[in-house]
């Protein structure tokens, strides 16, 4: 398994267009089925959420979320391709890495 980047902008539009949007308190979360068996992972973090090294930050831990989700799919058939666009809230500044962790950890993509 090989987990991609979302970088075309046509692929982040495409993604906001035909995705699947589930909204949360400090993220929503666009997936998206597609053919090939990898899955794509892309973020969209405002700059009113904090400075370039917060936005960074969560970045990094979003991401490191995200893969350890990814590894649990890993052998299911039918969730190969998935594809995931990520629009975090600038409200995300209240939370911390524990609380979201353990939310983002219970949701079903």
């Amino acid at each position: 398994m090989e987990i991609k980047n979302l970088n075309k902008k046509s692929e982040f539009s495409y993604l906001r267009r035909f995705g699947i949007k589930n909204k949360f308190n400090f993220i929503t979360i666009s997936t998206l089925q597609n053919e090939n068996k990898d899955f794509k992972l892309g973020f969209q973090i405002n700059t009113k959420t904090g400075n370039a090294v917060f936005r960074n930050r969560i970045r990094r831990q979003l991401k490191h979320i995200f893969y350890q989700i990814f590894k649990k799919y890993d052998n299911d058939p039918s969730k190969s391709g998935l594809w995931i666009l990520v629009n975090v809230n600038p409200k995300i500044e209240k939370f911390d890495f524990s609380e979201y962790k353990s939310f983002l950890e219970k949701i079903d993509l």
